[in-house]
């Protein structure tokens, strides 16, 4: 539950919905919130418990809410509210210390401005001798050293920085240091080991006339430290002293110092300065710790490693005593001697072999053996040795008979030891070179067995085939464009071969196109490698087109009588794939009728002077691949190609745009168009065609905006940019003018393919309920930003009814009712680009009839009944449209401008006239649309501050009730997206003023909240504009708006007769919705209920009842009240349904009644 209430961080749900000045308003509410909730945790606690709190120990929900609530701000404002947060609330330690992990973590630039804020707490907290700004210097840098040092200095580091020279904050008075080191000695009974070790060892610079103050803090913090049973002496050179962990054993410290200490004197060729100092001032640990470890007796090389040399150098520095290493010499010579005895007893002394030597050396034997095939005896015993060799150095556990058991490959690669990486590398280098030996003598289908024995054989060998496989997979993916062609051919090679023998891998941590197609089944690795083969770059297509042209010929060339059927067990599907898009792409001369060669291509890929783009072009027209892309499996459809080329970076692609455009100009129209469907053609069908076009476009689209919701450096907008989108979208555009007149004209077909579309890919969704819904809406976001860029008139089909040709438009109207009706960003209105979109359309393909007027005419009046949210919107959006129809209108004819527009026109003046004072007749049109047009245009003009003034003037009752239901919509909108705080209180104003004018002139409108009466009478066409959820709402809104009139506007709704019956429906309304769940829809935290003051579902339903309570001893009772209540009498809880039952016997049929005092 408390993660999909975080959803409602998702800043993609709000777009286009909320302005982004209100929307970082409100995250910065949140933010504030979170880090003050319930604080009570002491300074001192925090700094004792401060380790637990880093990003990885955080909890999830707690990351997942600041991480969301990052995304709209840079690092700099976050870092700039956290200091105001801080300097103004009383804050909650653990929240605050969280949120510096996470923004640390999440976004690596605000390093640099925690530092300055560091900065500035410490010159305060000098300055002033402020203790706060010092406990909350030293709280956040200890928190970021946490993190590592790939996020933030180690806090040693940043100690030193600050108090370790004369230069330093606390330098410049004795007052300062005494500060510093009064503050040190305070936290000594809440300190943690690590970081008493910082300032014993690296302690704040003090001038000799003040050392005793500085010697009196490090023995009360040794002291500190005996009690941890903790030893200054054994802190290692180089132990991490910022670390929560606790330290390694001594031993095992040393060992570390010495590692560390042989690494560095490898690279600089000095002894470490660490040594060197510790030889002087940390003698004991040097004698007793690092130089034990350091001089641990081994069996030495025959020359002299880093270790030897630096043992060497030590010496003559006069760093090793003498009889120390005299005794290492003897203790080796000793090992030497025991090793000798125990591997042979002959005389004959040899330096054994290492194990890392016996592999190499049996590879080199496999080398030589692969140029005799025929003796697969030979070959097979070799690959044994191998096998054997491999068990003893890597896997000695491993359980080598389960090849056929699928194995879990992590796209992360972990850390192998030094034996482990070298291994791996070495095998797939051998592999190679014996591969391009193997080739040199004899072609593939006469090589023998010896690399199918050779990826079997590591195939047993579970740990170190993972190590292999992932290191082939970062080589292809990010080392591609570097390898050499004997690695791409070796590694291509390398990959037919596990795709031969069909190895199953289970994807884990995957994310993306991998993860999706993986699902319970996982993939061969050739599929698997495929996932990630993506033609973004020139650079990456080129390597692409290498790989594949070697896998797939060396695949072919394989067997010795090449067929379909066998040849389809060899060659990974998605590699020639690739190629049938990356071929015609990047060689103009693919793209032609080619002869069929028949005779094999190796020959072109082991030629000295390689030439990939003539092996590429000879592979493309060999029968056998052009037999293969015929096959089902290995056919590049039209949408794969669209979702190919829809990847393509153009600024870094090797086409420039006008190749691009005629590159995707032959692939549409002259292969793909004319493509039969069951060869992942169009059949000749434009609609066709346009249809695979949209959905591609829709699902790149949707994939882009899922990669904007997981990397916050990356908008959905320059995920577009970034690819061939804007060049597919002309496409469609080319294609659908070519089919404008064709589909209008179309009158043997029901439908619209376009709403289709989006039809048909609603019905394939099947997922939960919320999941649904989400996926829902997203989809007819990008629907709608494609609908809009096509030729409008295509929502449009024209009729011939006798001498006279009219339009239709029940489709999109069907869409507008079902699907923008009940799209959650829209607010009154739809988008006014879908508006503008409907009535450029209208007019273009009205034109195009012998009676413009009439057509145009017949639309909007079907619109009015049919469609009313299309009217409505026009309403709402015509100040910026009339401009525009009335250009494109003098544009398309010399006729008058339609008169139903016109009428428009005419409404939007009264509307404008009423405001300035002028009381004159309504226009001629239906009461809804003249309130809608009173009511926005009071909106923009005045803030709706004279509206009870001017309704006043209107006498009309549907029209004054049309105004209270576009009021309840503002409302509603206000409860369910809550903007700034005042947004609530003027939507209550609004409303209230528009009931007191209807109680005023008596008019009937509670019957508008009925939302449970299927006939809602004249009322109901205000329904149709309305969405579902706002519906469900009604209820709400009645609760929050009726209880909280004035008492003199309240005692005369509550005398109206239908009051109590409307009242206690929508209150058990009320309840059901929150029974079900619904008042998720609401802004129910507690953030938002300081905020902005919405209700609270709870409280909001007991002042419902306890108004009911009320109100029903005072209500008149009607004697067909109970035969009204029926539905919702079972619902009622026992109280209420007793003091509605007590009120009705005792009025038995009298409806006389007193004032309603109570109230």
């Amino acid at each position: 539950m408390a993660s999909l209430q975080l959803d409602m961080f998702d800043v993609t749900l709000f777009h286009g919905a909320i302005s982004l000045d209100s929307l970082k308003q409100f995250f910065y509410h949140t933010l504030t919130q979170s880090l003050t909730y319930n604080p009570v945790l002491e300074a001192s606690e925090a700094i004792r418990r401060q380790g637990e709190w880093c990003f990885a120990k955080s909890k999830p929900l707690l990351v997942t809410l600041y991480r969301k609530l990052f995304v709209l701000f840079s690092a700099e404002e976050l870092i700039t509210h956290l200091q105001q947060v801080l300097e103004s609330h009383e804050v909650n330690w653990q929240c605050v210390l969280s949120c510096a992990s996470t923004l640390l973590v999440c976004q690596p630039e605000s390093q640099k401005y925690l530092k300055e804020l560091l900065t500035k707490l410490l010159i305060n907290a000098f300055e002033n001798y402020d203790l706060e700004s010092m406990i909350t210097a030293f709280l956040l840098a200890r928190q970021a050293a946490l993190e590592g040092p790939a996020v933030f200095i180690s806090y040693s580091e940043w100690f030193k920085n600050s108090f370790g020279s004369a230069s330093s904050y606390h330098g410049s008075s004795k007052k300062s240091l005494i500060f510093l080191l009064k503050f040190l000695t305070d936290l000594v009974p809440f300190e943690t080991a690590q970081y008493l070790k910082v300032h014993i060892l690296y302690p704040p610079y003090v001038a000799s006339k003040y050392r005793v103050m500085l010697l009196e803090y490090i023995s009360l913090a040794k002291t500190r430290l005996s009690d941890f049973q903790v030893s200054i002496e054994e802190l290692g050179l180089y132990e991490d002293l910022s670390t929560a962990n606790a330290p390694p054993k001594p031993q095992c410290q040393a060992m570390q110092d010495v590692e560390r200490a042989v690494l560095i004197f490898e690279n600089s060729g000095k002894i470490p300065a660490s040594v060197m100092e510790a030889s002087i001032f940390r003698r004991p640990y040097y004698l007793t710790r690092f130089l034990p470890a350091l001089l641990t007796p081994r069996l030495l090389p025959p020359a002299q490693d880093s270790r030897m040399v630096f043992i060497d150098s030590l010496r003559k520095a006069d760093k090793i005593p003498e009889n120390l290493y005299a005794s290492y010499v003897q203790a080796c010579e000793r090992e030497k001697q025991c090793l000798l005895e125990d591997v042979s007893m002959s005389e004959e002394v040899q330096c054994p072999m290492e194990p890392i030597g016996v592999l190499t050396t049996a590879l080199e034997e496999l080398n030589k053996v692969v140029t005799e095939p025929s003796d697969i005896g030979v070959v097979s015993a070799q690959i044994a040795v191998i096998s054997g060799q491999l068990k003893t150095m890597i896997d000695i556990d491993d359980d080598c008979t389960a090849m056929d058991k699928p194995i879990q490959l992590e796209t992360v690669v972990h850390e192998l030891t030094p034996v482990e990486s070298e291994v791996r590398d070495l095998l797939l280098k051998s592999f190679c070179q014996t591969f391009i030996t193997a080739t040199n003598f004899n072609p593939p289908q006469r090589q023998g067995e010896w690399a199918s024995l050779f990826v079997k054989m590591l195939c047993g060998h579970r740990k170190l085939l993972s190590a292999v496989l992932t290191r082939v997979l970062h080589l292809t993916t990010h080392q591609g464009s570097s390898l050499a062609d004997v690695h791409i051919l070796g590694l291509a090679a390398f990959t037919v071969h596990l795709h031969i023998l069909q190895l199953i891998l289970l994807p884990m941590n995957s994310t993306g196109p991998v993860a999706e197609s993986a699902g319970q089944e996982g993939l061969s690795f050739a599929e698997y490698l495929n996932q990630f083969l993506i033609c973004r770059t020139g650079e990456f297509s080129t390597f692409c087109m290498r790989f594949c042209t070697a896998a797939v010929a060396y695949a072919i060339s394989l067997s010795p009588l090449p067929s379909i059927d066998i040849i389809k067990l060899s060659v990974p599907s998605g590699f020639v794939q690739k190629l049938q898009y990356i071929v015609p792409r990047l060689i103009p001369e693919a793209r032609q009728e080619q002869e069929v060669i028949k005779e094999s291509m190796w020959h072109n890929l082991v030629d000295l002077n390689l030439n990939w783009r003539a092996a590429a072009l000879s592979l493309f027209k060999q029968r056998l691949f052009k037999e293969l892309t015929k096959v089902k499996e290995f056919q590049l459809t039209f949408h794969e190609w669209l979702m190919s080329e829809l990847a393509v970076q153009p600024d870094k692609d090797l086409l420039v745009d006008l190749e691009r455009q005629d590159y995707q100009h032959w692939a549409c129209y002259q292969l793909y168009l004319p493509s039969p469907l069951s060869e992942g053609g169009c059949g000749g069908d434009l609609e066709t065609a346009c249809r695979i076009i949209m959905n591609a476009l829709m699902d790149f689209h949707k994939r882009a905006k899922v990669r904007y919701c997981e990397e916050s450096d990356c908008s959905e907008l320059s995920s577009l940019n970034r690819s061939c989108y804007e060049s597919i979208t002309c496409r469609l555009q080319e294609m659908m003018f070519d089919l404008e007149k064709v589909w209008t004209k179309a009158l043997d077909k029901s439908g619209h393919f376009l709403l289709d579309v989006f039809q048909d890919r609603m019905a394939r969704l099947e997922l939960s309920n919320l999941s649904k819904k989400l996926e829902h809406q997203i989809e007819l976001q990008i629907f709608i930003r494609i609908l809009v860029v096509l030729p409008p008139s295509l929502l449009f089909k024209t009729r011939k009814d006798r001498l006279r040709t009219t339009l239709e438009c029940e489709a999109f109207f069907h869409f507008t009712n079902t699907e923008l009706r009940n799209d959650c960003s829209k607010e009154f209105a739809i988008p006014f680009g879908v508006t503008l979109h409907f009535f450029r359309g209208l007019l273009n393909a009205g034109v195009e009839c012998e009676e413009p007027d009439c057509v145009i005419a017949d639309i909007l009046s079907v619109a009015r009944t049919h469609c009313p949210l299309l009217l409505l919107s026009a309403t709402f959006w015509w100040p910026r449209l009339e401009q525009v129809l009335i250009t494109q209108w003098k544009r398309l004819t010399d006729d008058t401008f339609p008169r139903e527009l016109q009428r428009m026109v005419d409404n939007q003046c009264w509307a404008n006239r009423l405001l300035s004072g002028k009381v004159e007749c309504s226009p001629p049109d239906i009461p809804w649309v003249l309130g809608a047009f009173l009511y926005f245009t009071v909106k923009r003009k005045t803030g709706l501050a004279i509206l009870q003034t001017t309704m006043k003037k209107i006498c009309a009752e549907n029209e004054l009730v049309s105004v209270l239901c576009f009021s309840l919509m503002d409302l509603i909108s206000s409860l369910l997206k809550p903007k700034e705080s005042s947004a609530l209180t003027v939507a209550l104003k609004l409303c209230a003023d528009v009931i007191l004018v209807l109680e005023e002139q008596n008019k009937s409108w509670l019957n508008i909240f009925l939302v449970a009466n299927k006939d809602r009478g004249p009322y109901q066409i205000l329904y149709n504009i309305i969405s579902d959820m706002e519906i469900k709402i009604l209820p709400v809104a009645f609760y929050s708006l009726i209880p909280g009139l004035e008492p003199k506007l309240l005692s005369s709704i509550i005398r109206r007769s239908d009051f109590l019956s409307v009242a206690i429906i929508l209150y058990t309304g009320m309840v059901k919705l929150f029974l079900d769940g619904e008042d998720t829809t609401l802004a129910s935290n507690q953030c938002d209920l300081q905020s902005s003051k919405q209700p609270d579902p709870l409280g909001l339903i007991t002042r419902g009842r306890q108004f009911l309570l009320r109100a029903i001893p005072v209500c008149p009772a009607q004697t067909y009240l109970k035969s009204q209540l029926q539905v919702a009498w079972k619902d009622i809880d026992p109280e209420l349904k007793a003091a509605l039952g007590h009120h009705l016997n005792v009025c038995n049929g009298d409806d006389l009644y007193s004032e309603p005092t109570i109230l």
